[in-house]
C-alpha cells in the first residue's frame, strides 16, 4: 500500500489507522452511490463502474491489512513496544522525535494542501468516465445496450458440415449446444477448431459482461463451470475405467462390444489381427494410444468447461440478447436513414440535457389523460408510436395464429407463432401431455393432432426395432434358408423324431 498516511514520518500503525478509515468511507460512498438513481442508461453503467473500483479498493486494503496484522517482519509488534516505552511513563523521546519530524515536513512544504478522505472519495470525474466508457464498446454495442457477435458468426459458418443459419438465428441458439437446435454434430464438437471457436465465443461473452454488467461476478460463473466440468470428467474417467476392465473390451482395437458373440466374431477379422500384431510388435504403442486417449479427454474436458460457461453467461445476458434479436429484427425492415436516426437517439438519450419542464395543475392533468391516436390499435413501435400499417400488413401481424397446446393462447403475426414453438409455454404445455417437444412435433396446435403424431411415431419406432425371430436367418445343411422361428421349429421336431427313432429300435431289440 501506497504511504499516504501523512507528512512526516507515518508509522505502521497509522497506515493501517488511515487504511481502515479509508475502507469505511468507501463503503459509505458505495451505499450513497446505490441510493442514488440514474435517469440515463450511461449514468447507470458509470455508476457500476465506479462502485466496482471502490469495491477494488477495497479488497486491496483489506489484504493490505491482513498482511500487517500477520506482522511476519515483527515490524508492527517493534512499533508498538516503542510507543509503550516499555513501561516507562517518563521518556518521551519518541514522542518528541514523531512532533519533530512533523514540524520539519511542514517547515520545508508550507503550502502543503490538508488530503481531507471524504471529499477524495467523493470526487467523480464525470466527462473522463463518460469518455472511457464511450471508448469500451464497439458502434453496434451500443454502449453496452446490445451484443455484437458478428465474429463469432463468422467462425461458426466457416466450420465444416454445420447447419447453414443467418444472424438472427445464431443469436436464438448461440447457447443451446444440442444437435437439433445448434447444428453442429458431436463429430465436429469433438474437434480442434471447434473449441477454438467456443474460446473466441467465451472471450467476447465474459469481456462483454465485465463491461456491461461490471457488478457481475463473472469469477464465481467461472468456477460454478469449472466445477460441472470435473463432474462430468470424473463421471467419463469412471466410465472409461469400467469399460477397459470389461470382459467385451478389446484393448488392441480400443473398442467395446455390445455382446460376446459380436466380440467373439471380430477376433479372426483382418482389422484385430492387424493391430494385434502392432500391439505386440511394439509395447510403445500403449502409451501413445494412452497419450491420444487422454488428450481427446483433455480437449473434450475443455470444450464441456466452455460450453458450460456460455451457457452460464447466456442466462445473465437474456435482457440484452432480447434486446439484440429485437434491434436485428428492426433492421431488416428499416432504411439506412432510420437506422442513423435511432443510432442518434441513442447518443440524445445519454448525452442529451435534461430539459426541466414547469406545467400547470391543469396541463399536468391534459397530458395524463391524452391518449395516442391509435384507431387501427396497431402495435407500438421502438419509438413508442404505433407502427406503420404498411409494416403490420407485411409482417401479417393482424393474423391470429391460435395454439390449443398453449392454453388457446393467440400468436399475432407469422414470425411470432413459429418463434412460439421453441419458447417456454409450448415447451410446458408439451411436458403436460407426456409429449417430447421435438421437431416433428412443430406446426402442430391442437392436442389431438399432437396425441395422434406421437402414437404414429411410437408405432413407427416399433416396427422398426429389430425383431430376431422374424429377421435373423439360419441356413441348414442342403442351403435352404429359414427365419429364426421355422429354423429351431424343424430343429426341435427333428430331434424328437430321432429320440422316438432311437427309443423304437431299443425297443424291437428286446
Amino acid at each position: 500500500m501506497e504511504n499516504t498516511v501523512g507528512p512526516g514520518r507515518a508509522g505502521l500503525l497509522e497506515t493501517q489507522r488511515r487504511a481502515h478509515e479509508l475502507i469505511e468511507r468507501l463503503q459509505e460512498q458505495i451505499a450513497k452511490e446505490s441510493q442514488k438513481p440514474a435517469r440515463k442508461h450511461i449514468g447507470r453503467l458509470a455508476q457500476q463502474h465506479r462502485i466496482l473500483r471502490m469495491m477494488n479498493r477495497i479488497q486491496q486494503l483489506s489484504a493490505f491489512l491482513l498482511e500487517t496484522y500477520a506482522d511476519a517482519s515483527g515490524a508492527r509488534k517493534k512499533e508498538v513496544a516503542s510507543i509503550s516505552n516499555a513501561g516507562n511513563s517518563s521518556d518521551f523521546s519518541e514522542f518528541y522525535n514523531r512532533l519533530k519530524d512533523i514540524k520539519d515536513y511542514h517547515r520545508k512544504h508550507p503550502e502543503e494542501k490538508i488530503e481531507i478522505l471524504e471529499l477524495e472519495v467523493a470526487k467523480v470525474n464525470e466527462d473522463q468516465e463518460f469518455d472511457d466508457i464511450e471508448n469500451m464498446f464497439s458502434g453496434e454495442e451500443a454502449r453496452g445496450r446490445f451484443l455484437d457477435l458478428n465474429i463469432p458468426f463468422e467462425t461458426y459458418v466457416n466450420l465444416k458440415n454445420v447447419k447453414r443459419i443467418n444472424y438472427l438465428a445464431y443469436i436464438n441458439v448461440f447457447d443451446k449446444f444440442d444437435e437439433e437446435s445448434y447444428g453442429v454434430s458431436a463429430k465436429i464438437r469433438k474437434t480442434v477448431a471447434y473449441k477454438q471457436y467456443l474460446v473466441q465465443l467465451v472471450q467476447y461473452l465474459e469481456g462483454f459482461c465485465k463491461r456491461a454488467l461490471p457488478l457481475l461476478d463473472v469469477e464465481l460463473i467461472r468456477d460454478s463451470a469449472a466445477i460441472e466440468t470435473e463432474q462430468w470428467a470424473r463421471t467419463q474417467t469412471d466410465e472409461f475405467d469400467r469399460s477397459s476392465d470389461s470382459s467385451l473390451y478389446c484393448k488392441p482395437c480400443c473398442k467395446l462390444f455390445s455382446s460376446k458373440q459380436v466380440f467373439d466374431h471380430h477376433l479372426p477379422g483382418k482389422k484385430h489381427q492387424k493391430a494385434l500384431a502392432e500391439d505386440t510388435a511394439s509395447r510403445q504403442g500403449d502409451v501413445e494410444k494412452d497419450k491420444q486417449q487422454s488428450a481427446q479427454l483433455q480437449l473434450l474436458k475443455e470444450i464441456k468447461f466452455n460450453e458450460s460457461f456460455v451457457r452460464s453467461l447466456a442466462q445473465n445476458l437474456a435482457a440484452i440478447r432480447e434486446d439484440t434479436r429485437d434491434l436485428v429484427e428492426r433492421k431488416q425492415t428499416l432504411s439506412a436513414d432510420e437506422i442513423e436516426k435511432a443510432k442518434a437517439l441513442y447518443d440524445e438519450q445519454d448525452f442529451g440535457e435534461e430539459e426541466e419542464e414547469h406545467f400547470s395543475a391543469e396541463e399536468e392533468e391534459e397530458e395524463e389523460n391524452t391518449e395516442i391516436y391509435n384507431p387501427l390499435k396497431l402495435p407500438m413501435g421502438w419509438d413508442g408510436k404505433p407502427i406503420p400499417y404498411w409494416l403490420y400488413k407485411l409482417h401479417g401481424l393482424g393474423v391470429e395464429y391460435p395454439c390449443e397446446i398453449c392454453g388457446n393462447f393467440i400468436y399475432m403475426g407469422r414470425k411470432a407463432f413459429d418463434r412460439h414453438f421453441q419458447e417456454w409455454r409450448h415447451a410446458h404445455g408439451m411436458r403436460c401431455l407426456g409429449i417430447p417437444n421435438t421437431k416433428h412435433f412443430q406446426e402442430i396446435t391442437r392436442i389431438q393432432d399432437a396425441y395422434a403424431l406421437h402414437e404414429k411415431l411410437t408405432s413407427a419406432k416399433k416396427a422398426a426395432a429389430f425383431k430376431a425371430e422374424a429377421m435373423e436367418e439360419f441356413e441348414d445343411a442342403e442351403g435352404n434358408v429359414f427365419n429364426k422361428k421355422t429354423f429351431e421349429g424343424l430343429f426341435a421336431r427333428t430331434r424328437l423324431f430321432f429320440k422316438v427313432t432311437i427309443f423304437l429300435i431299443q425297443f424291437l431289440q428286446i
